[in-house]
């Protein structure tokens, strides 16, 4: 996985989410997982972003990627209203992201409810229980869809977070 691809992922995300605006959108990454997406050491930001940049000038447009003065180590990643444009005429969400982001909204779905969903595109899924009330779900087989999607079920239903399996496992080591 690498950066464009997150961020493509993350803005046809929102777009299920939200509907389809030609907005900038912003997302917050932590060192760790720009420089995982990035495939380079922290030592090594300063010259790969500005590639980056460089490189999806003609795709994602003027990207704005910048540390965030106050809390060090996490990063704010702007991807500007043409890059949001250019996602929405070129990429189109897996049906798996679609039907995810249906049922996580439904009223009285459960965990298990969401597992099923998953087993209804693989039965190849791997389940870990962090607790009772928290699950990470993912499929082996990462054509079908590369992330973690840690899902937490609480007195509003059910809410979700989305990883790529190396942030995640980071998370879990902490």
């Amino acid at each position: 996985m690498n950066l464009e691809r997150n961020l493509i992922d993350n803005v046809l995300e929102c777009e299920l989410k939200l509907g389809h605006e030609e907005n900038p959108i912003s997302f917050y990454y932590p060192v760790t997982s720009l420089t995982e997406l990035l495939h380079c050491e922290e030592k090594e930001l300063a010259s790969a972003i500005p590639e980056f940049l460089a490189e999806e000038q003609n795709r994602l447009g003027n990207v704005r990627i910048k540390e965030l003065p106050k809390e060090k180590g996490r990063y704010e990643v702007t991807v500007p209203a043409a890059g949001v444009k250019w996602v929405h005429e070129n990429f189109q969400s897996s049906e798996f992201m679609s039907r995810f982001v249906t049922e996580i909204k439904r009223p009285g779905n459960t965990l298990e409810d969401m597992v099923e969903l998953f087993r209804n595109f693989s039965p190849d899924v791997e389940v870990e229980k962090v607790c009772e009330e928290e699950w990470a779900v993912s499929f082996m087989n990462e054509e079908i869809d590369p992330y973690v999607y840690h899902i937490e079920q609480n007195e509003f239903g059910l809410e979700y977070h989305r990883f790529t399996k190396e942030a995640y496992r980071k998370t879990m080591e902490g």
